[in-house]
């Protein structure tokens, strides 16, 4: 495959400069997104973290759509991406569907792409990678842990004082629970540092897990279990054991801290019983059937992204539901097309991935890929860009060793002129749609400010 790209152009030394730009600048923006030191413009922390998003995304296009073949893309990835616009153009919530669906196309293309280039990265960039994410996850961590004792200090108690920087608890439980099973690929990344990272991992593992069970957010705790029964499922050897036994470590810790401070209730808030909280509805029946309720009013192109928002007959912007909110804004022919290109890339991935030498890599990889998905059902992942950079870094994870064997990456080409200027064109658009929509979301949205998908239109 080397060759052949070769021949194309497409190594050449702007490839890799453009590729290791889009790939690092992943990192960089984790890490703006997660450290507490300071915000952009003095934004809310959410909003912080979409500004980073809008840049992110934009560069990373800009990067990457120069060196693709639209021609050689996967057909059905086509098909899925023609089908979203003209949800667009029928959907009820008019010119501001418009930034979702670019944000979707711009996520997309990403994740798409994102394995391949980061598959020829260079070891020494994919650690530099590894070491920026490993620093935002130690910076957030340590932060949370050590500012709620302060909090606590204060006299201050509450399970809500943990979502620095996310909309919500449950948000930031999707995004600890992510880290925990990603930090052992990074881990491995850094092996070179081995005496610094594996301590200094344990105690942030033992941290989000700790916060984790703070929040006692239920979908945290049942896509674990799924990520842990695939990975047991899937893999095999001394790496399955290798990977579960680090997570075991981080889980310990965790439960030995949550437990110490257990039984005074003052410290955690926590004295309400667990086990008839396990048992409470949340609203999300109610946003499940209203979901699929607007679904059957338009079920072959759906309502248009961001429809859901417009309804006053329920409290949350959103279903959380990723099946449901497909279903909802774009129907179920996109739907569909969407479940079978991501069955036909994971199982070939999959069958790939038995077949190369496995690594904690690569199953941290997976195992956070799953977890995502699992956890996507019942909250929405999608909308949490820190737990978005986690996914596309998974990807890259899991998938590094299938791209290595395989003679594929058939939609890398060399640089053109052309596709350059259009992600030129497609990025001005991006950037002013969503300074509009900001502007009108923070006029129209009462409460704290709020991007994408959070608030009522």
């Amino acid at each position: 495959m080397a060759s052949r790209l070769e021949k194309e152009g497409a190594f050449a030394p702007s490839f890799f400069c453009f590729s290791a730009g889009a790939v690092v600048g992943l990192a960089v923006s984790f890490l703006l997104m997660v450290q507490p030191f300071f915000l952009f413009f003095g934004l809310h922390p959410y909003d912080h973290q979409r500004f980073v998003e809008i840049i992110f995304l934009a560069s990373a296009f800009l990067f990457f759509f120069p060196f693709v073949s639209v021609v050689r893309a996967p057909k059905e990835f086509l098909v899925i991406v023609l089908i979203s616009i003209f949800s667009v153009f029928y959907g009820r919530a008019g010119l501001v569907g418009w930034v979702q669906e670019m944000r979707f196309f711009f996520w997309a293309f990403f994740l798409g792409v994102f394995p391949f280039y980061w598959s020829f990265l260079s070891v020494a960039l994919k650690k530099m990678v590894s070491a920026l994410v490993f620093l935002g996850l130690v910076f957030y961590a340590f932060y949370v842990v050590f500012g709620a004792f302060f909090l606590l200090a204060k006299g201050v108690s509450d399970s809500a004082f943990i979502i620095s920087g996310f909309a919500n608890i449950n948000h930031a439980a999707a995004f600890m629970v992510l880290g925990i099973f990603i930090l052992p690929g990074v881990e491995f990344l850094l092996s070179d540092y081995r005496r610094v990272v594996v301590p200094v991992g344990l105690i942030v593992g033992g941290c989000l897990f700790f916060l984790v069970s703070i929040v006692m957010a239920r979908g945290s705790f049942v896509a674990g279990l799924i990520a842990l029964i695939f990975v047991m499922v899937f893999f095999k050897g001394a790496v399955k054991v290798r990977y579960c036994l680090r997570l075991f470590h981080y889980v310990v810790l965790g439960l030995t801290w949550y437990f110490f401070f257990y039984f005074d209730f003052n410290v955690l808030d926590i004295g309400s019983s667990h086990v008839a909280e396990i048992y409470r509805d949340t609203g999300r029946v109610a946003l499940f059937k209203e979901g699929v309720a607007g679904w059957l009013d338009s079920p072959f192109l759906g309502n248009g992204p961001l429809s859901f928002s417009l309804l006053a007959s329920v409290p949350e912007a959103h279903p959380h539901n990723l099946l449901i909110v497909s279903l909802y804004e774009y129907g179920v022919i996109f739907s569909m097309m969407a479940f079978v290109l991501l069955v036909k890339v994971g199982l070939i991935c999959l069958k790939g991935t038995q077949r190369a030498d496995q690594t904690i890599m690569s199953v941290a990889g997976w195992a956070t890929i799953v977890c995502f998905l699992s956890y996507a059902q019942v909250s929405g992942l999608t909308m949490i860009a820190p737990s978005m950079l986690l996914l596309a870094l998974a990807t890259g994870f899991a998938f590094e060793r299938n791209i290595l064997m395989e003679a594929g990456s058939y939609f890398m080409a060399g640089f053109s002129w052309v596709r350059g200027i259009g992600a030129l064109v497609l990025v001005a658009v991006f950037f002013g749609l969503s300074i509009w929509y900001y502007q009108a979301a923070s006029e129209n949205i009462s409460g704290a400010p709020r991007f994408w998908l959070q608030g009522k239109l």
